[in-house]
């Protein structure tokens, strides 16, 4: 599973960043990807849109609280990941196990 986006600036330069984990948010009903770009290292997120082709549109983030929910998120992902260097699944330590998508082998038709 190819495990990177490419984002396009204004300038029409090219971005590839490595996707951190996905999450779909009932509260705000939309769907997010929180990215780590590979030239700066800087981590930043989006909400997406899925399209009829394999590509989506994203999207950015529109209000503080989306923002709280995406950084709680990826403190949560950080922790998991000091604690479990290699993970296979659904880590059970994510308090939204159901609903991220860190691991490669997530199953997002369970949701």
């Amino acid at each position: 599973m190819d495990r990177t986006i490419t984002l396009v600036r204004d300038d029409g330069k090219e971005i590839v960043a490595d996707i951190l984990f996905t999450y779909k948010s009932e509260e705000f009903n939309k769907d997010y990807v929180v990215f780590q770009v590979r030239e700066t290292g800087e981590i930043s997120a989006a909400s997406y849109t899925e399209t009829d082709s394999k590509n989506g549109e994203l999207n950015k983030i529109e209000t503080e609280e989306e923002w709280a929910l995406l950084e709680d998120l990826l403190d949560d992902y950080a922790n998991q990941g000091e604690d479990n260097e290699a993970c296979s699944g659904v880590c059970s330590g994510c308090a939204h196990a159901k609903s991220c998508s860190s691991c490669e082998e997530y199953d997002d038709t369970e949701n």
